[in-house]
């Protein structure tokens, strides 16, 4: 068997082995539709959302896995989503009872220890498959810095020490069970979670003197449920129905004093998610052109989200447009598949969807309503242009989804900047092309070229607007999200997976990624050309391992480029940048039942720069340029798992 050798512990170490395959975990954007990952479990996606996919993986046993399906071009009928690769786990039928226990405990270089563990259970038989688990983590950091602010002209205005502590919690438990209901089979999983955070920080103002004090505190309450049914009807038709529905509450405090005022802030969330869907798949239809599949289903989803937040300076209320806020919207999205084996090397995959959608804001920013409706196409076609080799060219039209942020009030009180909520905003469309080459060679080497175009249109963009502050008083100026018009991003990436046997280390791999992204569009503010806003230029990956199977233990050393971005606001220009980071792991897996895991990550300073001006950039003056360097964490890990 292939994977044997490297003795994987779950259907995640599995899917980590697979030649030329890039885990794609999905997006959180709102309903389930094109926000797939591209991993089956059975031939469908889990119904969850906070449960992500590579959770789900993880409590999946390796020794329960009869096989994994690598699917290119629709075969079998598999539902890409505009994947180019996508990976089927099928489980055994009757595994019988099974599960693990694992702990984990980090210690950072700053002496603080993080603990974790999770337990973990599964029953397989008779058709019938349940399983549940408990997770818990807890860590706290040392948030270390330090900061100056110059005046255009050179001169220091202030030079700071932070010294900061970020804590926080994770709690979560699942349940799952699948069986045969009314000549079908259901899957119905459930979840809850808690997470708490806690960032207290006291900046030692050295230049000109004095302290500041940054507290917030927050937590985070989710409760979901999913329910998926599938049965097969005559003529070789299947159908499945869909159902899910989640609720979230968020509440946060915040405190910032200085020596020059003082701020409150308490807000509360609550929203929540109702989605059904139905799609009903076809059976291949025999031509002289080739086989064709058809599907078709649509689904309803209504989002909703209320926020409050009161906000008061030096003892007084802050009254901002969009601090009491209500957002709903109502969306319907159907769609039509059709999939073409022209010939035994080429796939073609058509996919058309109608999206009607309409959003309400109620709130102190004013009210709105928002009919929209998209017509979304897609073609992915797929030719093994010789064995091994593959080439996927996909042409569709994406519209994002719009952030319920926008519709609410900001305050950053350090720099005075206050954002005003806007309920009459439009999502951004975008026309994507790419064009992605695959060889595979050997049994685990591989090399992917992509090239991917977009062109978009109705972006969103922050400006400045003068405004009579709720409760009356002068006018003030306050940055508000509007649509600003168009703009473009191209991204070449190339990916390498190169065994080293023949090279004199026996088990050994070599692995490499790297990307050039470019983007182009006009500045809301000054009109003229720049980059997308936070959009990284360039980045890069390197990693070596070798799987040494007779002492039953496999070593990685990998390393990255750090990350990189600029941000334009409206009266302000920001630089953000990590550098490289490096980590090692090594594991042992005497037998199937245990694996033992140990490793070091290596995290170097970040420096960041920001740059706030009198008024809106095209207009303003430089007020002042602040700079920080962040110090780095390391951390040394040790974590052990036990399956029975």
């Amino acid at each position: 068997m292939f994977f044997a050798e490297y003795r994987p512990v779950t259907a995640l170490d599995m899917i980590a082995r697979i030649p030329g395959f890039q885990f794609d975990g999905g997006t959180t954007a709102r309903g389930f539709a094109g926000t797939a990952g591209n991993v089956l479990i059975d031939g469908e996606r889990p119904v969850t959302r906070s449960d992500s996919l590579a959770t789900v993986l993880s409590r999946i046993p390796a020794s329960q896995v009869q096989r994994i399906d690598v699917v290119r071009g629709g075969a079998g009928g598999v539902d890409m989503q505009g994947k180019a690769v996508v990976a089927n786990v099928i489980r055994k039928p009757d595994a019988g009872v099974s599960g693990s226990v694992s702990t984990g405990l980090t210690l950072t270089d700053q002496g603080r220890f993080q603990p974790s563990v999770s337990i973990q259970g599964q029953r397989q038989r008779n058709g019938r498959s349940m399983d549940g688990s408990l997770r818990w983590s807890s860590a706290s950091l040392e948030s270390d810095s330090v900061r100056q602010r110059f005046s255009p002209d050179g001169s220091i205005l202030l030079i700071g020490l932070e010294d900061g502590e970020v804590a926080f919690q994770t709690m979560d438990a699942t349940g799952v069970y699948e069986g045969p209901l009314a000549g079908g089979r259901l899957r119905a999983n459930a979840l809850i979670s808690q997470n708490d955070n806690l960032f207290e920080g006291t900046d030692t103002l050295i230049v000109p003197g004095g302290r500041e004090d940054n507290r917030s505190d927050g937590v985070r309450r989710r409760g979901e449920a999913g329910l998926r049914w599938t049965r097969s009807l005559p003529r070789g038709m299947n159908l499945e129905l869909v159902g899910f529905q989640s609720i979230t509450e968020n509440e946060n405090f915040g405190a910032f004093d200085t020596p020059i005022f003082t701020a409150r802030t308490i807000s509360e969330q609550r929203s929540g998610e109702t989605i059904g869907s139905g799609s009903l798949k076809f059976a291949p239809l025999e031509t002289g052109l080739g086989d064709v599949s058809l599907e078709t289903g649509t689904e309803f989803a209504f989002n909703w989200v209320e926020s409050a937040t009161a906000y008061t300076f030096d003892g007084s209320p802050l009254p901002l447009p969009g601090d009491d806020t209500r957002v709903e919207e109502f969306r319907n999205e159907s769609f039509v598949t059709a999939r073409w084996s022209a010939r035994p090397n080429l796939t073609v995959e058509a996919n058309l969807r109608y999206e009607l959608s309409r959003i309400i804001a109620t709130g102190s920013a004013g009210a709105g309503e928002t009919a929209l409706q998209f017509l979304k196409p897609r073609m992915v076609s797929t030719w093994t242009v010789a064995p091994r080799n593959t080439l996927t060219f996909k042409f569709e039209r994406t519209v994002d989804q719009l952030s319920f942020g926008a519709f609410t009030a900001s305050a950053a009180f350090s720099t005075g900047i206050y954002g005003r909520g806007n309920p009459d905003i439009r999502p951004a469309q975008t026309w994507l092309s790419s064009l992605r080459y695959e060889r595979l060679f050997g049994t685990q080497g591989s090399l992917v070229a992509e090239f991917t175009h977009e062109d978009m249109d109705e972006i969103l963009g922050s400006v400045v607007v003068l405004e009579v502050p709720p409760g009356g008083g002068a006018p003030r100026p306050y940055n508000i999200t509007r649509n600003v018009g168009g703009a473009t991003r191209d991204k070449a990436s190339l990916s390498g997976r190169i065994p080293l046997d023949s090279w004199g280390l026996e088990g050994g791999l070599f692995t490499a990624q790297v990307f050039y992204r470019w983007s182009e569009t006009t500045d809301p503010v000054t009109f003229e050309g720049r980059r997308l806003s936070g959009d990284q230029p360039f980045g890069w990956s390197a990693g070596l391992g070798q799987n040494l199977v007779a002492q039953r233990i496999s070593w990685n050393v990998g390393i990255n480029s750090g990350s990189e971005g600029r941000s334009f606001g409206p009266s302000f220009v920001s630089n953000f940048r990590s550098r490289p980071t490096g980590q090692v792991s090594l594991t042992y897996r005497p037998d199937a039942r245990l694996s033992v895991s140990g490793g070091l990550f290596i995290a170097n300073d970040s420096e960041s720069d920001f740059t706030l001006f009198d008024a809106p950039r095209n207009v303003g003056a430089p007020i002042y340029t602040e700079t920080r360097r962040n110090l780095g964490t390391s951390q040394v890990y040790l974590s052990v798992r036990r399956n029975f």
